[in-house]
């Protein structure tokens, strides 16, 4: 990896198909509304051991490294090479604070601590490409701590939430907060704030 690669990612992002979604009122909304709901729902507290699943360009983690800056430790996950490799040089040539600790594995199939982890998060497309549905939430609810936490966004035309609700049932996991967000029909979505009951 090297700084060529890292401009070559930086000029993907404005090549015309992903500059015009991500400088649209429906990429801004989105990103809004799913920050503002873990910043309302979500408290990050000295210690915090998280997880996100799927990183993508990397700014949720991003994000979520300089909320946990100081305060814990966060860790990101994701199938592919390239991503995991590119994130990892933008964050040290970028110099974040508080950088991620990245796992470039399946989550299915990697080895991860049973009962370890006080928050996961999962947003965007990240479900809908792993593929496996209750296989991907019963690995969360292994990971996750007693009363530790989800945060979980997803689109409506991925994922039906009434569905999800009935597999978190099973699982041992409630919902505690949800919020939809249709003020652009044709991005339709929703977050989670999901806890894992007291029961081993």
């Amino acid at each position: 990896m090297n700084d060529q690669k890292l401009l070559d990612f930086y000029l993907s992002m404005r090549e015309p198909e992903a500059y015009q979604w991500n400088l649209s009122p429906r990429s801004l909304y989105l990103e809004f509304e799913t920050r503002d709901f873990f910043s309302r729902n979500f408290k990050v507290f000295d210690g915090i051991n998280a997880i996100n699943i799927g990183i993508g360009v990397g700014e949720w983690d991003d994000y979520l490294g300089y909320i946990m800056n100081g305060l814990g430790r966060l860790t990101s996950i994701d199938i592919d090479q390239d991503i995991c490799n590119i994130f990892r040089y933008r964050q040290k040539r970028e110099g974040h604070p508080n950088s991620s600790n990245i796992i470039c594995e399946d989550f299915l199939t990697c080895k991860l601590p049973r009962m370890d982890y006080d928050l996961v998060t999962m947003i965007g497309s990240a479900l809908q490409e792993i593929g496996a549905y209750r296989e991907v939430f019963e690995k969360i609810c292994y990971i996750l701590k007693p009363n530790g936490y989800l945060m979980y966004m997803d689109f409506d035309k991925y994922n039906n939430k009434e569905k999800l609700q009935e597999i978190l049932h099973e699982l041992c996991m409630e919902v505690e907060e949800i919020e939809e967000y249709n003020r652009f029909s044709n991005t339709r979505f929703y977050c989670m704030k999901i806890r894992r009951l007291d029961k081993i």
